[in-house]
């Protein structure tokens, strides 16, 4: 699990900036479960799991 790297194959001018915004709090929500995973706290990871659905399950503003 430590190798797994995510990259983008859409150039970020391509899009929204509100969109950009949302991917790098998402992205954020991953680095802190899987911190979570890594250290071994997987109740803790679900937890932040299930907050990060939450948050992309709202509707963007455009």
């Amino acid at each position: 699990m430590q190798n797994v790297r995510f990259y983008s194959t859409i150039s970020k001018s391509f899009i929204p900036e509100n969109r950009t915004k949302k991917l790098a709090v998402l992205l954020e929500w991953c680095k802190i479960v899987h911190g979570c995973i890594e250290a071994g706290q997987i109740d803790d990871a679900k937890i932040f799991l299930e907050q990060a659905i939450h948050e992309a399950e709202i509707p963007s503003k455009e």
